[in-house]
């Protein structure tokens, strides 16, 4: 498995100085580790583990967005989700695991179930933003709490997001 924390730091309590950076510059958060290191210690039971990569695990109050490999969100959810059940009985929180892809991809793994209309890009003062456009009834069906989403899209794509109910 591949992941930002190397195999030696994810088998030890200690962390190395490269580790160490990336934890400094937040790519990867505290908890974010001890998800990273009960996926490493599944992954020794767990053939389809073997070869997935981890990019990026977005932590918030009400949820954990776990950024992969697009072709290996199949092997990170787990036969029947196994993988993710397990996953949120430790951290008590959602599990979203979300495949590398463009924006809209990425917008509608996070929201799901949840139906949106439509992402679009605003371009207001020199910068970019996401438009997230759903029906108003669609809410109550969203996986987490409305700023812990948005808060995870815009750490995956770069870009502020914002919803717009309709």
């Amino acid at each position: 498995m591949k992941t930002p924390i190397c195999s030696v730091c994810l088998q030890s309590d200690i962390l190395c100085a490269s580790c160490s950076r990336n934890i400094a510059t937040k790519k990867i958060s505290p908890a974010g580790l001890r998800i990273i290191k009960k996926l490493h210690e599944i992954s020794r039971n767990v053939r389809s583990l073997e070869n997935v990569s981890v990019e990026k695990i977005i932590d918030t109050e009400s949820l954990i967005a776990i950024v992969c490999g697009k072709s290996d969100v199949a092997n990170l959810v787990g036969r029947e989700g196994r993988i993710t059940n397990e996953l949120r009985k430790i951290s008590g929180k959602q599990v979203k695991i979300v495949g590398e892809g463009d924006y809209k991809s990425i917008i509608s793994s996070l929201m799901f179930p949840a139906a949106i209309e439509g992402v679009g890009k605003l371009y207001s003062g020199g910068r970019e933003s996401l438009k997230i456009n759903m029906r108003r009834n669609q809410m109550r069906n969203l996986p987490a709490k409305k700023d812990d989403l948005l808060l995870a899209a815009s750490e995956i794509t770069g870009l502020r997001a914002e919803f717009n109910f309709q």
